[in-house]
């Protein structure tokens, strides 16, 4: 999970003191908790080089210190450099042999490379001499073992044991998390985090982890409270505000996700994907002008985003200047051109301008990228039949018969059969709608309003309704 921080002035300029006296090779002092910046900050933006690199520097000044050899052994064992990992915690070891931090690391290495019994052994010894305070840590090495056997359950109850006896082991709470996706059991975890929290109120990862439970019940409106409650905690959780964003604007509360969005902005700078989705927001609370201020400092940043031209093309048929959109969305086909969104757009904007030979093209090229999405067979069958092509629409409809299943392709399949006097037909068709889904039958009186007069199928309609 990640929690980032924004650095202040400070820290950077101490930051480019350091490089530049790297580069020029000039000797480098520093506090051991400078250098601990120092590699947190290159861990975050993920430069496990440069990183590894201070860690070098770090132990030449403090030569025995097993923190500066855990440290670097965790970064060698994040850039897949397993066997130099074990190497320097062996080292690390004959300097602190009771050192939990490095057993915990050699097991999940062992474990990550097969050699459980070997890690199993490395965990007997840590039962056998650890403190009840540093218990957390054995279970915590268990899991590890039981990941690698694929033994999830057992993983999880580990995991549980682990928080249980220190509320305070983010790891083990972080892969508690984890574990419980892979084990899908959410209720349970509802619960055992509601525990926690009524003794630590104030564990942000307890309520992140459990706000990602609830997500996952579908009890939308607690999870964005539990993710909101994380961040609010601590502030520098990216995770919380991303993910709570995220699922305010699933659930359509933009202006949520906009405040959220800013608070991040504020707290860990100018983030590309984080103004995309503000602009997302305003695009769709027709905040148009807002939106393309947005995308015209994304492109400042990226001229070549094919996305961007994709929004700043929405934003023009929200606005309905039809040949800005179509200039934008050509530009996103240019970069991108197995995007069927981008078709879609681009074919709606032509159908607006009454080019309706571009507009099929356009959707035809978008059932051919996203066959089995069935709203885009709707959106160009129901075009078809509004330009009159019935027997094309019903072709059409055939071909999405091989890719996709919805009710609303029953309910257009009972329109072109209605328009080509194949009453009967359309009749079955129409049921067969209902019974499917009745929900979306008021799709037919959008495609053919006449349609709204027909004693017969509302007969139907209120039969069905009544079921």
């Amino acid at each position: 999970m990640e929690n980032r921080t924004k650095r202040d002035v400070s820290f950077l300029n101490l930051l480019s003191d350091f490089e530049t006296n790297f580069e020029k090779g000039n000797s480098i002092l520093y506090a051991e908790k400078t250098y601990l910046e120092i590699i947190r900050f290159y861990e975050e933006e993920f430069q496990y080089d440069k990183a590894i690199e201070v860690a070098d520097i770090a132990l030449t000044q403090y030569v025995y210190s097993p923190d500066f050899m855990i440290i670097k052994a965790r970064l060698l064992f994040q850039t897949n450099l397993h066997n130099e990992a074990l190497s320097l915690l062996e080292q690390a070891e004959r300097n602190s042999p009771y050192e939990h931090d490095i057993l915990v690391l050699k097991i999940r290495i062992l474990a990550l490379q097969g050699r459980i019994s070997e890690a199993k052994d490395i965990l007997e010894k840590m039962k056998n001499y650890i403190a009840s305070s540093d218990l957390s840590d054995v279970y915590l090495s268990e899991s590890f073992i039981k990941e690698y056997e694929q033994d999830y359950e057992s993983m999880y109850e580990d995991l549980c044991k682990a928080v249980i006896s220190d509320l305070s082991n983010d790891e083990a709470l972080e892969r508690l998390g984890f574990a419980t996706q892979l084990c899908k059991n959410f209720e349970r975890s509802v619960e055992f985090y509601k525990t926690i929290l009524n003794e630590r109120p104030y564990n942000y990862l307890a309520w992140y982890n459990l706000g990602q439970c609830q997500n996952c019940l579908g009890d939308y409106a607690d999870a964005m409270e539990s993710l909101e409650y994380s961040f609010i905690i601590e502030k520098n959780f990216s995770n919380g505000y991303l993910d709570c964003a995220d699922l305010c604007i699933q659930e359509k509360e933009y202006v949520s996700a906009l405040k959220i969005y800013e608070s991040y902005t504020e707290n860990f700078g100018i983030n590309e994907e984080v103004l995309m989705n503000m602009a997302e927001c305003q695009i769709q609370r027709g905040e148009l002008n807002k939106a393309k201020l947005l995308l015209n400092k994304l492109l400042k940043l990226d001229p070549y985003n094919d996305e961007v031209y994709y929004k700043l093309g929405l934003c023009y048929n929200k606005a309905e200047k039809w040949s800005k959109a179509i200039s934008a969305l050509h530009k996103a086909i240019t970069l991108e051109e197995n995007c069927e969104d981008y078709y879609l757009a681009m074919a709606k904007a032509h159908v607006a301008l009454g080019s309706y030979e571009q507009a099929e093209n356009f959707y035809l090229r978008c059932v051919e990228l996203g066959p089995e999405q069935g709203h885009y067979w709707t959106d160009f069958v129901t075009f078809l039949l509004k330009i009159g092509k019935k027997r094309v629409a019903l072709t059409a409809l055939k071909e999405a018969d091989n890719h996709t299943y919805d009710a609303d392709l029953l309910f257009c399949k009972a329109v072109a059969q209605f328009q080509l006097d194949d009453k009967k037909a359309a009749m079955n068709s129409f049921e067969e709608g209902l019974m499917e889904d009745f929900s979306k039958h008021e799709i037919i009186f959008r495609i053919e309003p006449e349609l709204a007069l027909h004693t017969e199928l509302q007969a139907m309609i209120k039969y069905y309704r009544e079921e």
